[in-house]
C-alpha cells in the first residue's frame, strides 16, 4: 500500500500547485463557465481525498495489503486489547505519525466545513430579518414573485438565499430602480434569481470552507476566486437567455456600487456578523467583460465531454484504488 500512498500523495501535489495556477487562467472559463466549474469541483474533491489519503494509507500500510485489509486488522486489534499482537504489526513511529496526521487533516477540513456552514446560516437568518424589517415589496412589473425594495440610494442588488428557493429573495435599493430603465432592471433581477435558481451560494460555501481551512494552499485560493466568477458568468448566461448583452452591459455599468449577494457577503466578511462586501472589481472581472462584450461559441462537443470525463476520472480514481488497491 505504500506505492499507492506515495501515488496520492503526488497526485496531491499536483492538484494543489501547478493544475489550479494554469486552470485559473484558461480561456475556455468564459466560452463554458458550467464545464469550467465541474472541474473545479472535480480538482478540489479529488486534491482533498487525495491529501487526506496518502497519510491515512501510508500509517495503515504495514496492517494489510489495501485499504480494506487494514481497517479490518485495526478493528481487530482494537478488539483484541493486546499490545503484543500490536507489536507484531510492524508499525513503526513514522506510521503512526502520518496515520493521526491524515485523521487530523481530514477532521480539520469536516469540522471548518460544518462551522463555516453554520456561521453562514446564522449571518444569513439576521439578514433576512432585517430585510423583512427594512424593505418593502417590489410592484408585480417585474413578475418576481418576492422581490424586496429597501429605501437606500446606493444602487446594488443582491439575492438571499433560504432553505428552498421559495423562500429565497431579491433585494433591490432604491437607488437601483431609479438609475436603471426596465429592461436593465429586468436583467439585474433575472441575474440574481439564476443564482437562487442555480444554488451557487452551496458552491461559494464549501469552496470559502476550503480556503478558511488552509489559505496557503493554491488550490484553494485559486479555486475560491474562481468559483465566484464563474457564478458570475452563470448568473450572466441566465440574464442572457431573456435579455441582450448590451442590457445587461449597461446594468451592470449604471450599478456603479455593484455588490454581493449574500450568498458571498457573509463568507467574505472579517466580522463575525458578515456585513462585508467585495469591491465591484472583485465581481466584474477582465473575462466576465469580455465574454459581454465580444460573446464566443461554446466549448464544442468533443472538448465538453473530455472535459467531463477526466473530472470523474479524477474523482473515481482515487476513490478506485483505495477501495481496490
Amino acid at each position: 500500500m505504500e506505492a499507492l500512498a506515495w501515488s496520492l500523495a503526488a497526485l496531491a501535489v499536483v492538484l494543489a500547485v501547478p493544475v489550479p495556477k494554469v486552470l485559473h487562467t484558461a480561456s475556455f472559463r468564459g466560452r463554458s463557465p458550467w464545464v469550467a466549474m465541474v472541474l473545479w469541483q472535480a480538482i478540489a474533491l479529488a486534491g482533498g481525498l487525495s491529501m487526506v489519503g496518502a497519510p491515512i494509507v501510508y500509517g495503515l500500510a504495514p496492517l494489510g495489503e489495501s485499504l480494506p485489509d487494514a481497517l479490518c486488522a485495526v478493528v481487530n486489534l482494537t478488539l483484541a486489547e493486546d499490545s503484543a499482537v500490536l507489536a507484531e504489526a510492524d508499525l513503526r513511529p513514522w506510521h503512526i505519525f502520518a496515520l493521526c496526521a491524515g485523521l487530523l487533516l481530514g477532521s480539520h477540513l469536516l469540522l471548518t466545513l460544518a462551522r463555516t456552514y453554520f456561521r453562514v446560516l446564522g449571518a444569513r437568518r439576521r439578514h433576512r430579518q432585517l430585510v423583512d424589517l427594512l424593505s418593502t415589496p417590489l410592484s408585480k412589473a417585474l413578475d418576481e414573485a418576492d422581490t424586496q425594495v429597501i429605501e437606500h440610494e446606493t444602487p446594488l442588488a443582491y439575492c438571499l438565499p433560504g432553505r428552498t428557493n421559495a423562500s429565497s429573495v431579491t433585494v433591490l435599493s432604491r437607488g437601483l430602480l431609479n438609475t436603471l430603465s426596465k429592461p436593465e432592471l429586468g436583467a439585474v433581477v433575472a441575474h440574481e434569481q439564476t443564482h437562487l435558481r442555480q444554488r451557487h451560494h452551496l458552491l461559494t460555501m464549501t469552496f470559502e470552507a476550503w480556503y478558511r481551512a488552509l489559505p496557503w494552499l493554491p488550490t484553494n485560493r485559486y479555486g475560491r476566486e474562481a468559483v465566484l466568477e464563474l457564478t458570475e458568468m452563470l448568473a450572466d448566461d441566465g440574464a442572457l437567455r431573456y435579455y441582450s448583452p448590451e442590457t445587461l452591459l449597461r446594468s451592470l455599468a449604471l450599478s456603479s456600487a455593484e455588490t454581493a449577494s449574500p450568498r458571498e457577503a457573509p463568507l467574505n466578511a472579517g466580522s463575525a456578523s458578515g456585513d462585508a462586501s467585495p469591491t465591484p472589481e472583485t465581481l466584474i472581472t477582465g473575462a466576465r467583460l469580455q465574454r459581454l462584450l465580444v460573446p464566443t461559441e461554446p466549448l464544442g462537443a468533443l472538448a465538453t465531454v473530455s472535459i467531463l470525463v477526466a473530472s470523474a476520472a479524477l474523482l473515481g480514481v482515487p476513490t478506485v484504488l483505495l477501495l481496490l488497491s
